[in-house]
């Protein structure tokens, strides 16, 4: 079996305990130590100082475990048994730690027989000294009618035992980044940068929530450069909020891979679109006024700016009652699809051809259209709840 790296902290018995008696993670606080089961770690074949998207092997599975804080609440006393080179995801744990008979044990069906990843068992289990012992575990459980195989689902819930292993699991991990909302530009040019970014973000630690700041900025300041009368400035302008959509994807691609995602971060992302998308429309219309001051020209950069308004509050009306009605992820997706930020590419193609200013026709009569659309489609409650199996995410 591989040595363990004594850097690595997931797998340090200050953070774990021994495998023989194992701490909670929150061993240091009182409360929290009388609501989580123990977690022991039992040695591996594979390193779990591994690196994959940016984490050590066992750093991930750690932020694992701390995500779903342990499960607490459930039977006081049992233990979840781990192996050194498991890669688990929070929805795995979730289900293996399912309310069951206080007798039962549990494990992913995955792949079982060939050695568990993880395996959730009663308080009076002896530990294993590895993780063949595991397999063994499980399989006495089995034969004693007393094992819960369970569907983690899309979850991971696999052991890492070779190099070859983690590459793959690496190459996976970043393969699922795109989103069913990218637009052309964002999935086939966006993505190809920001996911190669978003890596070296999970590694050196940056929170995606810096990353929505970030972003926030860079499109605000594009902004402001789009409004100057020259040329190079505009040009400039147009870069830096193509740049801000390639780091708005970041900030989600970097909470997804190192488990940091949380529901401010996702309205934080949220605001940041909206507050450059605005300035975006301000800052062109300023400019198109300049050059053609007149009525008609006043009226199309008011018709934008409330239409985009208009179609920010319609959206997030209409967004809302679709996640509150059940309608389907697919719905959904379609939606933000037709949102997709791949227009930032059309201000680029207009800076540099110096015709921003054709914009604001183009917007005064689009935001209004979708501001009414999505008005109608909520007044009238469409499209209908289907029947099961109606629509295919």
């Amino acid at each position: 079996m591989a040595d363990r790296p004594a850097g690595l902290r997931a797998a340090e018995a200050s953070d774990w305990g021994s495998a023989a008696e194992a701490e909670p993670l929150g061993a240091g606080d009182p409360a929290l130590r009388l609501a989580t089961p123990r977690v022991g770690l039992v040695e591996g074949d594979g390193n779990p100082n591994w690196e994959i998207a940016g984490l050590p092997l066992g750093e991930r599975t750690r932020r694992a475990l701390a995500a779903v804080g342990l499960a607490s609440g459930h039977a006081n006393g049992s233990r979840l048994l781990v192996a050194g080179d498991a890669l688990l995801e929070p929805a795995a744990i979730e289900a293996l730690m399912a309310p069951s008979h206080s007798h039962d044990a549990a494990v992913a069906h995955v792949n079982w027989r060939g050695g568990p990843a993880a395996l959730w068992v009663p308080a009076d289990t002896p530990v294993p000294s590895d993780a063949g012992g595991l397999r063994a575990l499980a399989e006495r459980f089995r034969s004693s009618q007393r094992l819960r195989l369970v569907d983690p689902g899309e979850a991971r819930c696999e052991r890492i035992r070779s190099v070859e292993d983690a590459e793959r699991v690496h190459a996976e991990m970043l393969a699922s980044l795109p989103q069913p909302t990218d637009g052309f530009f964002a999935r086939y040019f966006d993505r190809r940068i920001s996911i190669r970014l978003s890596v070296e973000l999970v590694r050196r630690g940056v929170a995606p929530n810096v990353i929505t700041g970030v972003a926030t900025a860079v499109g605000l300041l594009g902004a402001a450069m789009l409004a100057s009368t020259l040329h190079g400035l505009q040009v400039l302008g147009a870069l830096l909020f193509v740049l801000s959509t390639i780091l708005d994807g970041c900030d989600g691609e970097v909470a997804r891979l190192s488990l940091r995602m949380t529901e401010l971060g996702r309205k934080l992302d949220l605001i940041g679109d909206n507050v450059v998308h605005v300035a975006v429309f301000v800052a062109i219309g300023h400019l198109a006024l300049g050059s053609n001051p007149g009525l008609p020209m006043l009226a199309a950069v008011g018709a934008t700016l409330f239409g985009v308004m208009a179609a920010i509050v319609a959206g997030f009306w209409y967004l809302g009652w679709l996640a509150r009605s059940g309608r389907p992820a697919a719905i959904l997706h379609r939606y933000e699809a037709l949102l997709s930020r791949d227009w930032a590419y059309v201000v680029l193609l207009l800076a540099l051809v110096g015709q921003l200013p054709l914009l604001i026709w183009g917007a005064a009569l689009g935001s209004n259209a979708v501001a009414a659309a999505l008005v109608l489609l909520r007044v009238k409650q469409w499209p209908p709840l289907p029947s099961r199996g109606h629509y295919q995410d």
